[in-house]
This record gives structure tokens, C-alpha cells and sequence, in this order.
């Protein structure tokens, strides 16, 4: 991977960072040697097992969190203010899914989505928001989905939380760019992960033939798109969603 002289030492709090995307820009902040806050809820053991194996392993903090917990998310940004005195990168990663048709979603199916996927990024960046203009020239980055941008049947939950998000990531570019914060999105297609193992064969094998490149995604490609945003060769980039996906969705 290219490697930005700028991003070292710099320090990088990652929400989602047990999933396989999580797990990947992870490794790439690693490389850089950034100093990585890795957050989780559960599923803590690739994140050890990316520390003991990793060259920069030394450079991974790995923290709980529960990010629907105001109380939790409150404790872990004064935590944050004691060990490391300011945040150079946010990158909002967390996300869920609920599928279903419409007809058959529940209010409950409906609201943990949105609860997690968009509340709980409000609530974060909301608390970390201090850590963030404490460094010098620092960044928010939000992973989106292009379930945001094209219909998604059976994900109505889902693609509500990711438009938001990308509306949530234009107007907080505007707010904070007069205040040194860049802020952007990154919008994923079908990737090569777990959650996308739990997806029918079928649908996998249509949405492979609608990509231009005729194949899913890697979870370093959403990486490399992230360090990049991170990083000053993006610097006049504010306010923007990068769609990662071989070319399935072109606007």
C-alpha cells in the first residue's frame, strides 16, 4: 500500500472494528503507523489475534464499547482525552443489518437499525467532537452503502440509516470545514465478507453479473479508499461519498 508520510503517528478511532471491513482499514491505519483505537461490542478475537500478528500490532488499542450507551460512549472520549489528548481520524463504520420486506418488518426491526447504524453515529461523533479539534487538521469519515444511493428490496431499515448518513456527512462538511474538521463518506457495493456469505447464492451471482468488473469487492479496496480520505492528498475533498464498487452504480 502507498504509504502517506503525514498519517504517521497519527491518532485513529475506529467504530466497527471487529467486522471484516473494520478489521481491514485496521490493518491499513497499522501500516501506517497510525496509533489505532480499535472499538467493538463483541467478537473481540480478530482484533487480538490482528495485534499478535501484526508488525505494528504494538500500535492497537483495543476498547469495548457499546456505542447505543450515552454513558458508554461519554466514558470512552474522556478516556480518550486522558490517554491521547486528541483524535486525528474518525472513522464511523459501525453498521447492522435487518432484512426483510416491508410488509413483514417490524417497528423494532426498523428503529435497531437506525438506532445503530445512524443514532449511534450521531452520538459519537457528537462526544468526540472536542478530541477532533484538538488535532490538527483532523477527519470524519462514514461508511455508507450504495444501498443509500439505488433501491435495495428487503432493506428499507438499512437503506434509510445509509441515506441519512450521507445527508448527515454533506451538512456536517459544510458546518465543520470552516473549522478545519474535513468530513466525508464512503459508499461500499457487495463486498467479500461474512455478511455477504449469509447473502442467497442467486443474488450474489445478479449482482456480480450487474458489475462492470464482474466481481465483489475486497475489504482492502473500502480500506484504501478510507487511508487515502485520511490522509493530506485528499485535502481539498470535503463534503463527498466515494462509491467503492467496480462500477455497479454510476451517476
Amino acid at each position: 500500500m502507498y504509504k502517506y508520510s503525514d498519517l504517521v503517528n497519527k491518532k485513529v478511532l475506529i467504530t466497527g472494528a471487529s467486522g471484516d471491513i473494520g478489521l481491514a482499514i485496521c490493518e491499513k491505519f497499522l501500516e501506517q503507523k497510525c496509533t489505532v483505537y480499535a472499538l467493538y461490542k463483541s467478537n473481540v478475537e480478530p482484533l487480538i489475534a490482528l495485534k499478535g500478528n501484526h508488525a505494528n500490532g504494538n500500535l492497537l488499542n483495543i476498547l469495548p464499547c457499546d456505542l447505543t450507551s450515552q454513558k458508554e460512549v461519554t466514558a470512552l472520549c474522556e478516556r480518550l482525552t486522558v490517554e491521547a489528548g486528541r483524535l486525528d481520524v474518525l472513522v464511523n463504520n459501525t453498521g447492522i443489518v435487518k432484512d426483510s420486506l416491508f410488509a413483514s418488518m417490524t417497528f423494532d426491526d426498523f428503529y435497531s437499525v437506525i438506532s445503530i447504524n445512524l443514532l449511534s453515529l450521531f452520538r459519537l461523533t457528537k462526544e468526540a467532537l472536542m478530541l477532533l479539534r484538538s488535532a490538527e487538521n483532523p477527519v470524519v469519515i462514514n461508511v455508507a452503502s450504495v444501498a443509500a444511493l439505488v433501491p435495495s428490496v428487503g432493506q428499507a431499515n438499512y437503506s434509510a440509516s445509509k441515506g441519512a448518513i450521507l445527508s448527515f456527512t454533506r451538512t456536517l462538511a459544510a458546518e465543520l470545514a470552516p473549522r478545519g474538521v474535513r468530513v466525508n463518506a464512503v459508499a461500499p457495493g457487495m463486498i467479500e465478507s461474512k455478511m455477504a456469505k449469509k447473502v442467497p447464492r442467486t443474488v450474489v451471482r445478479e449482482v456480480t453479473n450487474s458489475i462492470p468488473l464482474k466481481r465483489l469487492g475486497k475489504c482492502d479496496e473500502v480500506a484504501n479508499v478510507i487511508v487515502y480520505l485520511s490522509s493530506s492528498a485528499s485535502s481539498y475533498i470535503i463534503g463527498q461519498t466515494i462509491v467503492v464498487d467496480g462500477g455497479m452504480v454510476m451517476r
